[in-house]
């Protein structure tokens, strides 16, 4: 159980042996972070909701009261644990022991399970504890696990094994002794005659609650130990028993998503949380700030560059008043000083044309040869696949490129605007 309660405030409700309803007064128990008792107190189920969620809490813990559960010893089938029907080999190994019909009880078996000796079944009236999970749920409660009050020493030798405990509770059958060992756990009055025949070990612990603990030490003969029923609910929160077994709640993903998201609802308004969310606030910020400063930055040098190649230009070109693209009206200018100088250029007429012839040998005269824009067409060149796609290779090596359609052959400079 301790596994299953995360650091979070925890409610442990002490049910009664009666059905569960609005003025149905109850004992709970409330911990702040799951690790310690800090307020204990009873109040009407209808008054309890707003009281926990009021302490902010929403996970619940029911401690099943010892009157309502039975124990059994039964030996599990071999692999019978990892059967599909255990439920039905359960019910089949307890019917024997039980006086009531066992399709009306709900079962649950230790945890964790031996290996091969003996172990623990309890047993509890299914429609009374459906009833009450019913109540706590439809109050808005993730329930985290089922307890039993007080529950018989472990059994197996992969188990860890408890000692026998002696208890004087105020129950509502009358003081009684309740005796929990590995043989099982039985209630007797609280007599000297019950003393007499459970013969206890000077060594064996006691305890008892605070209204029965004078009559207890004076039929013991010896000092015992105060333990209040909120203290035994506590410890029972801690235990290794977990009665929610069989779908007798929420199935465990079910359980599991409804914890993490109430999870997250302590988290975004649990007091206790605020440092947490301040600091994830101010994490965020300043990674929202530094992505604003390198943005910045990377902006500044960007115009930084643009400024620089602008300066560049205008030094080079010192007639070009207006800069608004640098690049191509550098380009343009350079080509205009080509112009005026008599170069030629890799995208002129003639220097395409003579790549081109120097390139291939065409099987006919072209009809007719356009160029416009630095780009050469020529009509009136029919070719086969593979000779077009060794003429593209060609002329791509040669820094052009060739595009066919039908007859029709256009060739442009890699590069060219």
């Amino acid at each position: 159980m301790k596994a299953a309660i995360e650091a979070m405030a925890l409610l442990i409700i002490t049910l009664p042996a009666q059905a569960l309803r609005s003025a149905t007064q109850l004992d709970y128990v409330i911990s702040r972070d799951g690790s310690a008792l800090d307020t204990q107190s009873s109040a009407p189920w209808s008054l309890l909701p707003a009281s926990a969620r009021a302490a902010q809490v929403t996970q619940v813990v029911l401690v099943l009261p010892l009157e309502r559960v039975s124990w059994h010893q039964v030996q599990l089938p071999p692999g019978a644990a990892r059967t599909a029907r255990l439920r039905a080999v359960l019910e089949g190994l307890v019917e024997d022991q039980l006086l009531d019909d066992v399709a009306d009880l709900h079962l649950a078996l230790q945890s964790p399970l031996p290996t091969q000796s003996p172990v623990w079944l309890a047993a509890c009236d299914k429609a009374w504890l459906l009833d009450s999970v019913r109540e706590v749920e439809q109050a808005g409660f993730f329930i985290s696990a089922l307890v039993p009050e007080l529950a018989p020493s472990a059994l197996g030798d992969g188990a860890a094994r408890a000692s026998a405990q002696l208890y004087a509770v105020d129950s509502a059958q009358g003081p009684q002794w309740v005796h929990s060992s590995t043989t099982g756990l039985t209630r007797w009055p609280l007599q000297a005659a019950a003393l007499a025949a459970l013969q206890p070990a000077e060594d064996l612990p006691v305890f008892a609650e605070p209204a029965v603990a004078t009559q207890a030490e004076a039929l013991l003969g010896r000092p015992l130990f105060l333990q209040t029923g909120a203290q035994r609910a506590w410890l029972a929160s801690q235990g290794a028993w977990d009665l929610a077994q069989f779908g007798i709640v929420a199935s465990r993903g079910g359980r599991s998503f409804r914890h993490f998201t109430q999870s997250l609802q302590q988290f975004y308004s649990a007091a206790r949380w605020r440092p947490v969310r301040w600091g994830l606030w101010a994490l965020l910020l300043v990674q929202v700030l530094g992505l604003n400063l390198y943005a910045y930055q990377q902006q500044a040098a960007v115009n930084q560059e643009r400024r620089a190649m602008q300066a560049a230009f205008t030094s080079t070109f010192p007639k070009v008043q207006v800069v608004v693209d640098a690049p191509v009206q550098m380009q343009r200018e350079v080509d205009q000083l080509r112009q005026r100088s008599g170069q030629v250029a890799q995208d002129d007429a003639e220097v395409m044309l003579s790549v081109l012839l120097q390139t291939a040998s065409f099987p006919a005269v072209p009809t007719s040869v356009h160029y416009q824009g630095a780009e050469l067409k020529i009509e009136g060149l029919p070719l086969s696949k593979d000779a077009l796609a060794e003429l593209t290779r060609a002329m791509q090596a040669r820094g052009y490129q060739l595009q066919a359609q039908g007859a029709s052959l256009t060739m442009r400079a890699k590069g060219a605007p």
